[in-house]
């Protein structure tokens, strides 16, 4: 499942690149899933679904994102529960 970078948080005057705006492909709880984002050079950095954010989701990575990251894709990774029911 997949999803796209939107924005970093931010306030006036501070941007915080290890907090993401996520807005997912298909909309449901994700609130605990992991999220990983590749980068160009292969690299990737880990992330966890923190709380929605409107029709969006806050994730917190690892690592701050680069600036690049923005309007790139994400991969969420299908929790071990969800994985149980099926």
């Amino acid at each position: 499942m997949k999803g796209r970078i939107l924005a970093f948080r931010q306030s006036r005057r501070v941007s915080n690149p290890r907090y993401a705006v996520v807005k997912p492909s298909i909309e449901g709880n994700y609130i605990g899933r992991k999220v990983v984002y590749t980068t160009l050079t292969g690299k990737k950095i880990a992330g966890k679904v923190r709380k929605h954010h409107g029709n969006a989701l806050l994730v917190c990575f690892s690592r701050g994102l680069p600036g690049l990251a923005l309007g790139s894709d994400v991969e969420f990774i299908p929790s071990s529960k969800a994985e149980e029911k099926s």
